[in-house]
């Protein structure tokens, strides 16, 4: 499958892993559900490393691979994510994410300036396209319009703008994507656990009354990782990332529906953010190939 494919399911795979989130969300606070998220992808994550073989391989795998497969994990995960969930109790979720929007952009400079990732003029404007598609759809759920700082979310935005670096110099020492994820969460989960004990005094739990959403949200993160560390082994990570950003409309759409919450009208905002998300994507699909 071309690495352009592995993208988009990888942004499709997100955006049902982030319903989930928000599901868990609605009863214990963001750190603890990515925490708990981030434990069930590495469960996922096992169970396909020895039903296809690729833990075989692990003994053979250099020191300087698990150390930057670890380092990618630590950095999206552990740095990122607890910064993000700060940062949407500081200024709010809505603002957090048209923030985070920038990702692409920042992920494309960042891939140039450390790995000589050098996008066409056209694959560009995708790239733009993409980010102002995502500002839009998530700028209008703003309830505020007073100025907020966003460094959390600005940093939050860095950290996983420069994962997939490490992620790439980790491929580069191993071609093994599933075996190297499985890795970097093996080293994350439980770091990720001592942080939120350290932080919030106690034991990430999650009541049985919303498992069902952490389940359907481990799986449909593992694949939508695996997805998107096949398409870093294949693709420029500035497109990988531009593609993966259909995640939003998924969310914005799907949403309501499924969290069984009012449902937001097909407002000429969220239909032309959308459009531009979609439009962007094609384009970075297209000709998202390095000078």
């Amino acid at each position: 499958m071309p690495g352009w494919a592995w993208a988009i399911l990888a942004g499709l795979a997100f955006g049902i892993s982030q319903l989930s989130n928000r599901g868990i969300n609605r009863e214990i606070d963001a750190l603890s559900t990515i925490t708990a998220m981030v434990t069930t992808l590495l469960g996922f994550l096992i169970a396909a490393i020895v039903v296809s073989g690729d833990i075989m391989d692990l003994p053979d795998m250099t020191a300087m691979a698990v150390f930057w497969f670890a380092a990618a994990g630590l950095l999206h995960f552990l740095v990122g994510w607890t910064i993000f969930a700060f940062s949407q109790q500081k200024i709010g979720s809505s603002l957090t994410s048209s923030i985070l929007a920038i990702n692409p952009v920042m992920a494309t400079g960042f891939a140039y300036l450390l790995l000589s990732e050098n996008l066409r003029s056209i694959t560009w404007l995708g790239v733009l396209a993409v980010t102002v598609g995502v500002v839009v759809v998530t700028s209008g759920r703003l309830t505020s319009g007073r100025w907020a700082n966003p460094t959390l979310a600005l940093l939050a935005v860095t950290c996983f703008s420069i994962s997939p670096i490490f992620v790439r110099w980790g491929l580069n020492e191993s071609d093994h994507p599933l075996l190297g994820l499985a890795v970097g969460m093996a080293v994350t989960a439980p770091a990720m656990h001592i942080s939120s004990r350290l932080l919030t005094g106690q034991w990430v739990s999650v009541p049985r009354g919303i498992r069902h959403w952490l389940l359907s949200g481990g799986f449909a993160a593992a694949i939508a990782f695996i997805a998107q560390w096949k398409a870093f082994a294949l693709i420029p990570i500035g497109v990988a990332v531009s593609l993966q950003q259909v995640s939003t409309p998924v969310v914005i759409f799907l949403g309501p529906r499924l969290l069984s919450a009012q449902s937001e009208r097909a407002t000429p905002r969220l239909l032309s953010g959308t459009a531009l998300v979609i439009a962007g994507s094609t384009v970075v699909a297209l000709f998202g190939r390095s000078l």
